[in-house]
């Protein structure tokens, strides 16, 4: 029996068992992106949310959260967590006078109010996000004729528009004290009809319409104008399905509106570990993770150059 004499057939095979079985990762891991970050799904409250003062457990993930237990240590921890993540801009829903203590890095976001009360805050200087919109908790689909008026006169203002599909909340919401989400209401191809009627309006869809991606790739294929926030999904799914679902996004060619965004609700350590499933993805260069966590929103904002420069040279590696 003729034997192999080949070493090059020897090595390929060892280099191919090493590969397979030793639990080597495909992609070199670049460095941890350190530079400013853009976050465009904080939330704020104006009373006592039912979240405060729990201990969670996801039923998906086994990690326990504890969370903030009152309004002033909901606020005082939200503020520390931008300032210790370098957190130079964050859209912050529900609470405008939040702004007051830091009009430098808080963005209003308001998407609940009626659009006239919407106008007078936006006309006062007290709206800059018209965000997050959250019909979804009320059964209503983004294409029903009630919501209209809100994305007609953020179009007619040129503000950008937080729209909130699924998930609501942490896994099992709707048993939280959310009884209008629906799975079957959570298809994001119901925000297509807007976009056609609207297409200036400058709109993003919080959570990156997970677990939809086939329909979220086809929507951001055919309506350039769209965006997504990486929102809750970035911190309370398995790591490697966020990263299944992020990689699903970039290698489309939709890298460049891509958002980030913590949505932290009340749950101690989310920032840190949205934060650091972003880092952690093995297929991002450094380049494509600035892009997620600031470059694009600032091109999505219209930050000025003037503050993009002043944001980069504070230091880090977002230069």
């Amino acid at each position: 029996m003729k034997k192999n004499r080949n070493p090059g057939c020897i090595q390929t095979a060892i280099l191919s068992c090493v590969f397979l079985f030793s639990g080597f990762s495909a992609y070199a891991q670049s460095e941890p992106y350190t530079g400013p970050i853009i976050d465009m799904h904080v939330h704020a409250y104006r009373q006592a949310s039912r979240m405060f003062g729990i201990t969670y457990q996801n039923p998906i993930t086994g990690k326990t959260y504890a969370t903030t237990p009152d309004l002033e240590s909901h606020r005082e921890w939200t503020f520390k967590k931008m300032q210790e993540h370098r957190i130079v801009k964050a859209v912050v829903n529900y609470h405008p006078d939040w702004y007051d203590q830091d009009p430098d890095r808080v963005l209003i976001g308001l998407g609940t109010a009626e659009p006239d009360t919407l106008r007078r805050m936006y006309e006062a200087g007290r709206l800059h996000v018209m965000g997050e919109m959250t019909a979804y908790y009320d059964g209503l689909q983004a294409d029903d004729p009630e919501l209209e008026p809100y994305f007609e006169l953020a179009e007619s203002l040129g503000i950008p528009v937080g729209y909130h599909i699924f998930p609501g909340g942490p896994p099992g919401g709707m048993y939280m004290g959310f009884p209008g989400i629906r799975a079957a209401n959570a298809d994001p191809m119901q925000i297509e009809r807007v976009l056609v009627s609207h297409p200036k309006l400058k709109i993003y869809i919080m959570h990156a319409g997970w677990p939809y991606i086939e329909d979220m790739k086809a929507l951001m294929y055919a309506h350039p104008q769209l965006y997504v926030d990486i929102g809750v999904i970035s911190w309370n799914l398995p790591r490697a399905e966020f990263h299944s679902y992020l990689k699903a996004l970039v290698d489309a060619g939709f890298g460049k509106r891509i958002l980030y965004g913590t949505d932290q609700m009340a749950f101690k350590g989310s920032f840190d570990q949205a934060i650091e499933n972003v880092n952690t993805a093995g297929f991002l260069s450094l380049e494509q993770k600035a892009d997620i966590f600031y470059n694009n929103a600032a091109e999505f904002l219209g930050l000025s150059p003037e503050e993009v420069r002043a944001h980069k040279l504070e230091g880090g590696n977002g230069k």
